[in-house]
Order: C-alpha cells, then structure tokens, then sequence
C-alpha cells in the first residue's frame, strides 16, 4: 500500500508541476479528475466491505501429520463491491498449544462470492480450531485502507494413529473376567456369590445364617452376599492441562487409545468417560466396536482447552448412573491432578499420569514413544520423542 501512495503522490506532484509550468489546460483537468477520484475512493471505502458474510468449512476429523483441506467461504451482500480485502485467518490446537496463521486476500464483486482453499496440517493430536476475524478493505487505488470485524470460528480434531501396546500390568496378572462380575470390595444383595463369612453382628438377618459352618463352629456364622457390577472397568480420562505441554497431552491421548485398544481386543469388559463440552456433562460410552473408541475419543479431543481445571471426576459423581464398576482408571496429563482421590470410596482405583512425577507407593513407570506403538509402519513419526508415564494403585 505504501507503494501505492508513493505513485499516487508522485503522480499528483507531476501534474500539478506541469499545469504551472506549461499553463495547458489538459494537466489542469487531469489534476482535477485525479483529486475527485482520490475523494470519491476513500468516501466510498467508509461503506465497503459492511455486508461481508464469511463462513469456514473443515472436515469434521483429520490424521495427524497429514494435510487436510479446508475452505473459507467469503459472500459480499452489499452493492459495493470490496476492492481488496485481506486478513489473517488464525489457528490454534487447543490441546498442545501450537498455533499459527495463514494469510487470506480476496477481492468481491457486488454480491459476489469467492472460495479460497488452504491446507492445514499438525503433528500432534488435538483440537485444532480456525478462527478468521480482523481485516482490512482497501479502495480502488490501494491508498486507504479500513478495519473491519467478523467472527467466524470452526474446528477440526486431530485423531491419533491406531496404537498397539499391553496395558495387562493395569488389571494384575490375576485378573479374571469372571471374578470381576462381583465387587471384592464391597457386600451386597445378590444370593449367586458369597462376599464373606464371619461372625454374627447383633442386626443381621437370620436368613444369612450359614448352618453348616454354625453347627461346625459352634458358634453362629453369617453369609454376606456379593454385590454384582454390572461392567469392569470404568477408564476416565481428563484433558486439562494447566500450563499445555505438547509432549504430556500428546502421551495422555495415545495411552489412551492403546488401553482401550488393549482391552478390546482382549474381550475386557470397559467402559470410557471424557467430558462432552457441548452437552456440558461426562459422556460414558461402552467400548465393544471401533466406532465406539473412535467416538469416545473425538469428544476427548473435542473438549481440550476448554476448561479451567480438571472436571471428568466431578461431573462423574454428579452423575454416575446406575452402572456399577469394579475396576476404575484415572488417566490425566496435569501433574498437579489430585482428582482421583475422589473416587476412592466407589472400588479399586489404578491412576496413571502422564509426565510429572509418580506417587511414592510403588507402581509402574513406562517411557512412552509418541508414534512407536502405531501399527501402520508407514505413519510412525515424533519416535525422538518420549514421555515417563506413572502407574500406581490408589490405596
């Protein structure tokens, strides 16, 4: 634009210059005409580029490391068509922290429409959101210019390559499908299986009297019964992040696609919990088919860089449904998440935290490769890269 002026400045000083040293009335009217049009241009900017509708088109997900497509969709519904508009079309991954812009230049005819295409592209998983709204009109001769304000914001999530690692260390090696059909942790009411046998307690009824032990023992011996969970694991995964650190929220989302891939293809009995930001509550969802991993981990991707704290353990107990677990998993990537302690009274808690450091109870520590355990060779890819991530029993 500087450019410009300098022509149009020079211009204006030639034709002033030859109307006073030659007195033709041609450099004369020249030298009018230009100083009407230099006036109308910069009147008429006041009003362009006041009717401009912009909408951003992405694909609802995308691979990571690989370039997707997008379209932002520019209409003039004014009369008076937008010389030259330019602007800066802004993206961030909630998740990680990355951002970036791309440069945007359009120009509209009255009641046109333009189409630009851009290519976008993240090596880390995440939500990557695209916003366009400060830019600038010019006139017709690139000499003035004027802000203008939209709001226009889409996103696209960044799914993670398919991941094969064994999580057994989770579940013990004695872990059981059917001795988790009935909670060790807790009595209940169900006549099928035995929790305990000891003492009689004054209060008890005498139809948990097991006689045979009674009359063995010589002394009256109750039979608690068990309390039936109608699932086995319950994995919930946090998003937040307090300070977003690219390798942690990185590590958290692979670990958490290769668990439920682990335990899905080992036939184990889970359930996923993340928080949904559109509906503002947890979303619980029975991992049995692939589309249920791959939505279960949309929304966990869908929700980062949207709160101000750790939230899944709360909207879980404000909700919990009517399902019950034996087993719970606490998956979080903010070193400071004390949220898990919360869940202490509802079965048996295995927390793991990706970097930061551990708990001082003894546990598992494993050094996580971003990429190393995707099982297509071909889009291994960050593999320099790692991340500690601490296993241990919530006692």
């Amino acid at each position: 634009m500087m450019k410009s002026r300098l022509i149009w400045l020079l211009w204006l000083a030639g034709m002033a210059a030859a109307s006073v040293f030659t007195g033709e009335y041609l450099y004369m009217a020249l030298l009018l005409i230009s100083c009407v049009a230099f006036v109308m241009s910069g009147i008429l900017l006041i009003c362009t580029g006041r009717k401009l509708q912009v909408q951003i088109k992405l694909p609802r997900a995308a691979e990571r490391g690989r370039e997707f497509t997008g379209e932002l969709q520019v209409r003039n519904l004014s009369a008076i068509p937008v010389f030259a508009g330019k602007g800066k079309l802004w993206w961030e991954n909630t998740l990680t922290g990355e951002k970036g812009w791309l440069p945007i230049s359009f120009s509209l005819q009255s009641k046109g429409k333009q189409i630009i295409e851009f290519q976008g592209e993240s090596r880390w998983c995440g939500c990557v959101a695209f916003t366009f709204g400060k830019w600038y009109c010019q006139d017709l001769f690139h000499i003035f210019s004027g802000k203008r304000q939209t709001k226009e914001s889409r996103e696209v999530v960044i799914m993670p390559d398919r991941q094969k690692k064994s999580f057994s260390f989770l579940l013990g090696e004695s872990f059981d499908m059917e001795s988790f059909r009935y909670s060790g942790g807790r009595p209940g009411d169900d006549p099928g299986e035995t929790y305990d046998i000891r003492s009689y307690r004054p209060g008890d009824n005498i139809r948990q009297i097991h006689w045979k032990l009674t009359g063995k023992l010589d002394d009256v011996m109750i039979r608690e019964k068990s309390y039936p969970v109608d699932d086995t694991v319950l994995l919930l995964a946090e998003s937040f992040q307090k300070d977003r650190n690219p390798l942690r929220a990185e590590a958290a989302v692979e670990v958490f696609a290769a668990i439920l891939e682990d335990f899905m293809e080992r036939k184990i009995s889970c359930q996923a919990g993340v928080y949904d930001r559109s509906a503002g509550r947890i979303h619980i969802q029975k991992i049995g088919t692939r589309e249920d991993l791959e939505k279960v981990l949309y929304l966990f991707l869908q929700s980062t860089g949207t709160k101000d704290e750790p939230v899944v353990v709360r909207k879980y107990l404000e909700n919990p449904g009517t399902v019950r677990f034996a087993e719970y998993i606490y998956l979080t990537g903010e070193p400071e998440d004390i949220s898990a302690q919360f869940l202490k009274n509802r079965g048996q808690i295995t927390v793991l935290k990706c970097g930061g450091k551990g708990s001082d109870s003894e546990g598992v520590q494993i050094t996580w490769k971003f990429g190393l355990q995707c099982q297509d060779k071909n889009k291994k890819q960050n593999t320099d890269s790692s991340c500690p991530v601490f296993c241990w029993k919530l006692g």
